[in-house]
């Protein structure tokens, strides 16, 4: 939001007061519209990772226009606030401030928005492939560990029998144990705890 006061402040513009004063202006206002809205879509949060996600990102942006638009009405109201004590002519000129005021901000918003929703997409896909990847990376690593642990257990267990009769059938019940839970967690995380 800091980026975007600096480049509408630098923007060719009507006003004759100090790019300073506009500069602080623009960067309160589009601070105030960046964290309401940030706060909204927090607030939202579990109610939009409910919904489906085209459902959600159409839902997402008309949240950051609502948003925009109650803020930039509340500077409408603010600014009116204070210029009614100027008179006639002051009011007449606020009006046509307040519709282009109005306008400025909800267009901006709309290219902001979709850019930043765009982005939040792009970024949740990127994370997702990364997740996929790794399952199947460890997925793979698993298929390849599991016939090296089988034999080497059974040549264990072999040799055990011989040696120590209750031993090898311990061992091989603690097999028949593991393989159970192996099947049983294939596709969740197991701690080290429970290893």
């Amino acid at each position: 939001s800091e980026l975007l006061a600096i480049i509408l402040t630098l923007a060719p513009s009507q006003t004759r007061g100090s790019r300073w004063d506009e500069l602080s202006m623009i960067s309160l206002f589009a601070q105030w519209v960046g964290l309401s809205s940030a706060g909204v879509l927090c607030l939202c949060r579990r109610w939009l990772a409910a919904i489906a996600e085209t459902r959600a990102a159409i839902t997402s942006y008309l949240l950051l226009l609502t948003t925009t638009l109650v803020i930039t009405l509340l500077a409408i109201w603010v600014n009116h606030s204070l210029r009614s004590t100027h008179g006639a002519v002051a009011l007449f000129q606020a009006g046509a401030w307040e519709s282009s005021f109005l306008l400025r901000n909800m267009g901006i918003s709309a290219i902001v928005s979709a850019l930043i929703l765009r982005y939040f997409y792009i970024r949740h896909q990127w994370q997702q492939n990364v997740r996929a990847e790794a399952h199947a990376r460890l997925q793979a690593l698993q298929s390849r560990i599991r016939p090296h642990f089988l034999f080497n257990s059974l040549n264990t267990i072999a040799s055990l029998t011989q040696i120590d009769p209750d031993q090898a059938e311990a061992a091989v019940e603690n097999l028949a144990d593991l393989f159970r839970n192996n099947m049983a967690d294939a596709n969740h995380s197991i701690t080290l705890d429970d290893e």
